[in-house]
């Protein structure tokens, strides 16, 4: 099966980083963010291995950005999603892969090699870690110890203290979402491109979340499927957590 394939692959991609941890050369892009000669030589070692399983399916990998854009079938990378982490020796990080077929994520695996957990998904199938299938927590009602995650550059100080338990920021996509979807955190708030968030959100939509604007506007897959980075945060979280985190938000009833 192609998903067991899949698997195997992002687990080896994920020891290929692990093993570059300790030698690696560091850049900065012109955006201010950390590139490694580890997230080049794991994105090289993912697109050379998914040609293999699936010949005509293009790439949209962080590194190397776009091949066959306009193929049916598009293999969405991030090789080290975390990268400061991994930089600076924080163990949250992971590698994904996601595979977008006709504007829907088919199939969506993460690793997190320090962690040694590993993350995936089917559209339809449910959403497992290390075999086991996973739910997100959902509830309308909120402790001082609930956890929301955010991505550093998606709020504002006053969005912030609007929200309910303790706001956390892990810096990493992969992991936010994965947590999400495995209910060790409420909800996960983001920004980022399709290879950022393709697995993660569909991990999360099969562990029973739903993902909106933070306007409340809904949200859908193809709104990242030109390459673009999404304008607007989005919120995923399962139906009542959601609905409860709108209320605060938007000062509704």
């Amino acid at each position: 099966m192609l998903i067991d394939d899949l698997k195997k692959l992002v687990v080896e991609a994920g020891q290929l980083a692990r093993r570059l941890a300790d030698d690696f050369t560091l850049e900065t892009k012109s955006d201010d963010s950390f590139v490694t000669s580890a997230d080049r030589a794991v994105e090289s070692y993912l697109r050379e291995n998914l040609a293999c399983l699936l010949p005509d399916a293009g790439f949209f990998g962080e590194e190397e950005g776009f091949t066959n854009h306009h193929a049916r079938r598009l293999w969405a990378i991030d090789p080290i999603d975390g990268t400061s982490n991994f930089v600076f020796g924080i163990p949250l990080w992971g590698v994904s892969v996601a595979l977008v077929e006709e504007e829907t994520c088919r199939l969506g695996v993460i690793f997190l090699p320090v962690l040694d957990e590993l993350y995936w998904a089917e559209a339809g199938g449910g959403a497992y870690l290390n075999g086991k299938r996973i739910m997100a927590v959902d509830s309308g009602e909120f402790t001082s110890e609930d956890v929301i995650c955010y991505a550093s550059d998606a709020v504002s100080a006053d969005l912030l203290s609007m929200m309910p338990g303790r706001p956390r920021c892990f810096g990493s996509a992969v992991v936010k979402l994965a947590w999400t979807a495995a209910g060790r955190v409420r909800g996960a708030i983001s920004l980022g491109k399709l290879y950022d968030l393709a697995a993660g959100l569909l991990l999360c939509r099969e562990a029973g979340c739903e993902t909106r604007y933070l306007s409340g506007a809904e949200w859908h897959l193809q709104h990242l499927l030109s390459g673009a980075a999404l304008r607007e945060p989005i919120l995923t979280a399962p139906p009542e957590t959601m609905r409860a985190i709108f209320n605060l938000l938007h000062k509704t009833s």
